[in-house]
């Protein structure tokens, strides 16, 4: 017996093209509310305040607060969607599975804002981490080999910033250097970029660029 082990594609089933669609939207809507979300929060600043402040404050500060956690309650709805498409399309289970559980944790910092705690890190752990290794383990859709190094740099990157805010948060030099919202946004920020650019490949060259690997193991 044969198992999958990267994408395998099934050509009576062609929803890569709509899951790139819905990936562009989800991470460019995001991108916008935050823009927007920043223009309406006084005082805030980029480099000493994280994102969830957009959202998290008690009381919420007004529009602030909704167009931030709605924005990035859309954006793990339409993750979740986009795995959808892509599995059955065929596409790689590992990658879904990373992207699947960012986007639960995506919803999850919508659901619970800054100001719940340990719910609120729980989730925002799960995003940056889970979204990440998607990006690390992208390339097992079968891109072609700019954007296999794109994806290894890119989300190898935003891990080693996370373990630094794991291992060390009181003496982070890209905190220090970046204050600590300048330092998260370099490490979410090229996940959301790469998952950008990742929807417009996906788009583009649809069913003619995925691999047909059959090998041992279930991934």
């Amino acid at each position: 017996m044969k198992f999958q082990r990267g994408s395998i594609f099934k050509p009576e089933k062609e929803y890569y093209k709509i899951a790139g669609i819905i990936l562009i939207i989800g991470c460019l809507q995001f991108f916008m509310a935050v823009n927007l979300a920043e223009t309406q929060y006084p005082g805030y600043s980029v480099s000493k305040n994280v994102l969830s402040d957009l959202g998290g404050t008690l009381p919420p500060l007004e529009p602030s607060a909704i167009i931030f956690n709605s924005s990035i309650t859309i954006l793990g709805i339409l993750g979740l969607i986009t795995v959808y498409l892509i599995l059955k399309s065929g596409g790689c289970r590992l990658f879904s599975a990373c992207l699947a559980i960012s986007s639960v944790g995506a919803i999850g910092v919508g659901l619970f804002p800054e100001f719940t705690g340990n719910a609120h890190l729980l989730f925002s752990l799960l995003a940056f981490l889970f979204g990440s290794l998607a990006v690390v383990f992208s390339y097992r859709l079968g891109l072609n080999i700019p954007m296999v190094i794109v994806s290894l740099v890119t989300g190898i990157a935003s891990l080693l910033i996370l373990l630094t805010f794991i291992l060390s948060p009181g003496n982070n030099l890209f905190i220090i250097y970046l204050g600590v919202g300048g330092a998260e946004r370099f490490m979410a920020y090229p996940v959301l970029l790469y998952l950008t650019a990742l929807g417009g490949y996906l788009t583009s060259r649809g069913k003619d660029w995925v691999r047909i690997r059959f090998t041992r193991g279930y991934w």
